[in-house]
């Protein structure tokens, strides 16, 4: 009787178990689906923003890498974000998007980054992501407490000079 029922069991299980798995991944969206108009896969904008970062931190000009790559995943992200509101990936690669526009050592570059982060805080506001990005942001800034900003020796330079004496 118990080996019976143990059967029966295990046989009502298996058959509920593929239904379960389905509903763990029903926000998230497939790696075979592309977003925006440029067709970009998810992970297509991981690896877009990924090279574009390479190509900054190896000295590439940024405007080429800003007016390509990273405005076609910034269009791609919204169109995944459209149909996948849900998806906790998003939030990974916005601040992963982040990060690349704080590359730029430039003021739209640092603009590009605070939107950036906006919109990661807005859509995801209690992620580790945000909270990471809105760290980020700070120390691009020089708003955080350490006081050590890459920005800040960039800033001095374009500090206006003083009158002459």
């Amino acid at each position: 009787m118990r080996f019976r029922f143990a059967l029966i069991a295990t046989a009502v299980f298996a058959m509920f178990a593929p239904a379960a798995a389905q509903d763990g991944l029903a926000g998230l969206a497939p790696a075979d689906e592309y977003f925006g108009r440029f067709g970009l896969s998810v992970l297509g904008i991981a690896n877009s923003i990924r090279d574009a970062g390479f190509r900054l931190d190896t000295g590439a000009d940024p405007r080429p890498v800003v007016e390509g790559p990273l405005a076609f995943v910034s269009d791609a992200i919204h169109a995944w974000e459209a149909k996948y509101p849900a998806d906790p990936w998003i939030a990974k690669d916005l601040l992963a998007l982040e990060n690349a526009y704080l590359k730029v050592p430039t003021d739209d570059g640092l603009r590009l980054a605070a939107n950036v982060e906006g919109w990661l805080v807005a859509d995801f506001p209690g992620s580790s992501y945000a909270a990471r990005g809105r760290a980020q942001l700070a120390t691009a800034t020089g708003t955080s407490p350490a006081g050590n900003a890459p920005w800040e020796r960039y800033a001095s330079l374009r500090a206006p000079l003083p009158p002459p004496r």
